[in-house]
């Protein structure tokens, strides 16, 4: 065998396997007793659609640029809700992505509704509009060098 491949010897084995038997127990129950204090507490600090947005999103990877552009909040803005949740225990710090918050459970998990999406800025609907609007074909805007005009 190599370095770091030894096995366990059997009655360590069963131990840890009934340590984490015992462990998981134990996050079940805490999990049920406080899901309304969780609840609760995520209905008070998320009041608006931008912020349950922003949470939902919280995911570990997408950084305040992608929470700012889907949530329609400003990126200083969710930064200090990063913050806020941090202390109140709501998010961790992603384990991937140093610097990014990961929420510790979907809104969806306690009961909350998720919004669909937050109402985009002017500019973005700007660009939404251009995108949509298709581009008017040469007939449609002025004759072409084919047609002739009468007199």
């Amino acid at each position: 065998m190599t370095e770091g491949d030894d096995d366990l010897p059997k009655e360590d084995e069963n131990k840890l396997d009934s340590i984490d038997r015992t462990l998981r127990e134990i996050l079940k129950w805490t999990r049920f007793a406080n899901i309304s204090k969780m609840k609760e507490t995520l209905e008070t600090e998320l009041a608006t659609d931008e912020k349950k947005i922003a949470f939902e999103n919280s995911d570990g990877v997408n950084g305040l640029k992608e929470l700012a552009a889907v949530s329609g909040a400003p990126q200083d803005t969710i930064y200090s809700w990063w913050q806020k949740w941090f202390r109140l225990g709501l998010v961790i710090e992603s384990e991937e992505r140093k610097g990014r918050m990961m929420k510790i459970v979907s809104l969806d998990d306690v009961g909350i509704k998720i919004p669909k999406k937050a109402k985009a800025s002017p500019s973005a609907n700007a660009i939404l509009t251009q995108q949509v609007e298709p581009e008017p074909t040469p007939t449609e805007t002025q004759p072409t060098s084919t047609e002739t005009t009468s007199t």
